[in-house]
């Protein structure tokens, strides 16, 4: 049953960030709901759940959606790992770290994805890629980390503290 729960997850994941974000905002960016699930999984369940998320939620975007296969793939990958050198540092019950990991991370992802197309040839400038690409996506993605927060919170066993 929750092998099931989870393929309904990924699903319903791929069709907010494939069909409906773009029907919300007519823009040139959108938020990334993808990223924040694989941030958001590696700091409530650690590395390797999010290195198994990272890699089907990196590969799910590059291939359905992207046309560019890596550009979101190995981003997803690095922001694991560095991800989760600070795991042990954070306190999982408070909203407002998530909002502000998850912010930080899509900016670390903005900074490898500017890395690998101005690498692999493409005549992008680097504060107006920043600028107009990935600021405004980080205070959504924040957002939805703070919403997924929550929604990750609710599915949490809770221990009874024993005073």
């Amino acid at each position: 049953m929750r092998y099931i729960a989870l393929v309904m997850l990924c699903c319903g994941l791929y069709f907010i960030q494939a069909q409906l974000l773009p029907a919300i905002f007519h823009t040139s960016w959108l938020p990334n709901c993808i990223l924040t699930a694989v941030i958001l999984v590696t700091i409530f369940k650690g590395r390797k759940t999010g290195l198994i998320a990272a890699v089907i939620g990196g590969s799910i975007h590059d291939i359905l959606i992207s046309n560019f296969f890596g550009l979101h793939l190995f981003p997803y990958i690095i922001v694991v790992y560095l991800l989760s050198f600070v795991k042990s540092h954070v306190y999982e019950e408070r909203w407002y770290w998530s909002c502000a990991i998850v912010g930080i991370c899509t900016l670390i992802d903005g900074i490898v994805r500017y890395v690998m197309i101005s690498s692999s040839g493409g005549d992008i400038i680097f504060f107006s890629y920043i600028g107009h690409m990935v600021m405004p996506t980080v205070f959504w993605n924040a957002v939805l980390g703070g919403i997924g927060h929550i929604l990750m919170g609710l599915t949490e066993e809770k221990e009874d503290y024993i005073w």
